[in-house]
């Protein structure tokens, strides 16, 4: 589920209107961690993909990695490197994200 975008217009110092930058929708963290969280493998992918372009990081500390990693987050890390429209912020933070957690 995208996040919404809105647009608004503001009177400037001269009383000119002119277009403010896109607000980004309030961050809903139950709504998160239910897609985060999920049983469904794309919705999973979804919402590490929002939480990354919205905080630079993946949402990892949902799951219990301590000794090996989860295997909904693993099956999620591997959809997101098979996936051809992968930018290369998100390749990256998959690379700091794989650094941080135990051998898979």
């Amino acid at each position: 589920m995208p996040a919404r975008v809105y647009t608004y217009r503001v009177r400037n110092t001269s009383g000119l209107l002119s277009e403010k930058k896109p607000k980004q929708e309030k961050f809903n963290f139950e709504r998160m961690k239910l897609a985060a969280t999920s049983e469904d493998a794309q919705a999973r992918k979804q919402a590490f993909i929002e939480y990354f372009e919205r905080f630079s990081e993946f949402p990892s500390f949902l799951f219990d990695n301590a000794h090996e990693i989860d295997n909904r987050l693993l099956q999620t890390i591997r959809d997101l490197q098979a996936d051809p429209l992968m930018t290369n912020e998100l390749k990256k933070g998959i690379d700091l994200l794989l650094q941080r957690l135990p051998a898979a």
